[in-house]
């Protein structure tokens, strides 16, 4: 494994986890010349768009004279989805290699088509603006449902410094967003660990150590552009990507507040209408999110009626009745799926809050390892330039507000938006 500093965080978990697949992460200057020599023989296939081929102009530059075919997508106006996954698996055949030159979109693409080719990939990161680039996921809508698909990991990550600094600010912003939006998706992960026994990994989490803290204290000079602190929220979102490789899904990074940005998403795709960054809809998100967890936290639980929170709860019909009008044909069906994974019938949901009652100390010491109050993750992604209200985001406010109640419905995973509304907690 190389990165920008033998003694830095990021080498430091990458050899205290030498089974990962990943076989090369490096943030440096040198990130082009070490990625040409990375991918080694045979036919390349390079992905990018408009914009991210001109930020990638060094990785082009150092692959002179190797077999190149460029697949470049429009500079904006397009979504990462399935088909267009399987149809950039059919641009070259022959490929020995994928190389992705961008952030979010195009490297979930170029991820998903290598693994549908089970051909390595080797990504080259223009901005720091989200946590997958050394995941073993890719975000990817299929059938209008925004989903996080397993996909072979990147055989290496790469990113310069100053490219990642020279992207537009806003992405940096939206990138420390999604990186402390751990904050929540953690203390989600424990909740659903302790009331329904999902597999939780505590050494998943050891790559976070220290580096909250720090985000936080960085988060002026990132929104100044610092290509120092650029590149420490850099390493810091492959370490939050590690976390969910080691974990084999996304669940210490994506809990409540990733729902209700997928849910942007689909509702963007469903109507036409404006979404914003990923990370950036995340941390609006987070914020709401972490006040529903002091909310929880604050609780007395000897206080709590169980029965009239079972009985307040929504019938599954009315529910059912709600995605098929929200969603019509053919995502309902797909939401349809993912709810049904989840939802509990009133017994089910009195002894889940019995359960809940019983544990609420337990609870409130696991996921104080996590949360931060509201506040302080606010003001953090102010400072680095970043909308902290949903009137603030590039997306409709509608949809943002309909998020709080209804993105639950969209996956099966439980967060603290399924425990805030049996509390009847808004």
């Amino acid at each position: 494994m190389t990165t920008s500093d033998k003694n830095n965080a990021l080498q430091r978990a990458m050899d205290s986890a030498s089974d990962l697949p990943i076989r090369a992460i490096h943030v440096g200057v040198d990130a082009a010349d070490q990625l040409a020599a990375f991918v080694d023989g045979g036919p390349v296939l390079v992905v990018s768009d408009e914009t991210t081929r001109g930020a990638s102009a060094s990785l082009l530059t150092a692959l002179a004279g190797r077999a190149i075919t460029e697949h470049v997508y429009p500079a904006d106006g397009f979504d990462a989805t399935g088909v267009l996954a399987e149809e950039l698996a059919t641009v070259l055949p022959d490929a020995a290699w994928i190389v992705g030159a961008g952030s979010g979109t195009v490297c979930d693409l170029a991820k998903y088509a290598g693994h549908l080719m089970s051909v390595p990939v080797a990504l080259y990161g223009t901005a720091a603006s989200m946590n997958g680039y050394t995941s073993g996921i890719a975000a990817l809508k299929v059938r209008g449902l925004k989903r996080t698909l397993p996909c072979t990991p990147a055989a290496g990550v790469f990113a310069d410094p100053n490219v990642l600094a020279a992207a537009p600010q806003r992405m940096a912003a939206a990138g420390l967003a999604d990186f402390l939006s751990k904050c929540s998706a953690c203390a989600d992960w424990r909740a659903a660990n302790l009331l329904r026994g999902e597999t939780f990994r505590e050494d998943a989490l050891q790559f976070y150590d220290g580096l909250v803290e720090r985000a936080i204290d960085d988060a002026p000079k990132i929104g100044a552009g610092d290509p120092i602190a650029t590149a420490f929220l850099m390493e810091a979102l492959m370490l939050s990507g590690l976390s969910m490789l080691m974990a084999g899904s996304s669940s210490p990074a994506s809990g409540g507040e990733h729902l209700i940005s997928h849910y942007i998403d689909m509702k963007s795709a469903l109507n036409s209408t404006p979404h914003d960054l990923h990370g950036a809809q995340v941390g609006v998100a987070t914020l709401h999110c972490l006040r529903l967890w002091e909310q929880i936290i604050a609780l007395d639980p000897s206080a709590l009626d169980i029965a009239a929170c079972a009985d307040a709860q929504l019938p599954d019909k009315r529910i059912c009745k709600r995605i098929e009008a929200t969603w019509g044909d053919p995502v309902s069906d797909e939401v349809l799926d993912q709810w049904a994974e989840k939802s509990r019938d009133r017994d089910g949901i009195y002894a889940e809050l019995e359960l809940f009652q019983e544990q609420h100390a337990t609870l409130a010491i696991a996921v104080a390892q996590d949360v931060l109050p509201a506040a302080t993750v606010e003001a953090a992604i102010a400072a680095a330039g970043g909308p902290t209200e949903p009137e603030a985001l590039n997306a409709s406010i509608d949809d943002y507000d309909d998020a709080l109640s209804s993105a639950r419905y969209i996956r099966s995973r439980f967060t603290v938006l399924d425990l805030a509304a049996e509390l009847l907690i808004e």
